[in-house]
């Protein structure tokens, strides 16, 4: 897929202005989060970084474009030319806002379909009351006797440039503090509710990371 975008520079910016960059590289966290070699993250992408193991995880999401009316497992997403979904086969998933669900009724991602603009998922069984303009996101299990779903954790940064998965080691720059500047909201994947702060503008793990909903 052809990239147009920088994190602040270029067609279109996804920062209002320079944010600063936490110094000292992290890696993609491959080894507990599922990423296809030669996927791409997208700018913007929140994430979770650990600055003690020096890795980064990001939270999956993806706005829906169509749920197929003969085959609801089959699901559109969202693509334009600057960026696309990053979710991989084996990624479970939820309509964004979803109350805790036991793990075995939530959907996997069993297939992934790309063809020019069309991205579609086919899931291991259809999300009730899935439609055009929800958002799907990755979620993970809780880990308990009787699991159920969560979300994969709060975010505390945000990636700065577009990331490659590589076959081995993936370096990834973030930022944890966009300083008088903010990003652009919709420039980016889709930002569940709750990782925002109870303003909107800020993220909840991060109240140095600003939002700005102008396009």
């Amino acid at each position: 897929m052809k990239r147009k975008t920088a994190s602040f520079t270029g067609m279109r910016p996804i920062f209002t202005g320079s944010p600063s960059i936490v110094q000292g590289g992290f890696n993609l966290d491959v080894e507990n989060q599922h990423f296809a070699v030669g996927d791409t993250v997208p700018a913007g992408t929140l994430a979770i970084k650990d600055e003690v193991k020096r890795t980064v995880q990001v939270i999956k999401t993806a706005k829906v474009v169509e749920v197929d009316a003969e085959n609801t497992k089959k699901v559109s997403l969202y693509v334009d030319e600057f960026y696309e979904p990053c979710f991989a086969v084996g990624d479970l998933v939820l309509k964004d806002g979803t109350a805790a669900t036991a793990i075995a009724d939530v959907p996997t991602i069993e297939k992934i379909e790309r063809n020019g603009n069309n991205y579609i998922v086919t899931l291991s069984k259809a999300i009730a009351g899935l439609v055009k303009d929800d958002v799907l996101v990755e979620v993970v299990s809780d880990g308990q006797t009787a699991a159920k779903s969560k979300e994969r954790g709060t975010s505390n940064s945000v990636l700065i440039a577009d990331v490659e998965v590589g076959e081995f080691e993936t370096s990834v720059d973030v930022s944890a503090d966009t300083m008088q500047y903010a990003m652009y909201e919709r420039r980016v994947p889709p930002i569940p509710a709750g990782q925002k702060d109870t303003t909107g503008d800020y993220l909840k793990g991060n109240p140095h990371v600003k939002l700005t909903k102008s396009h």
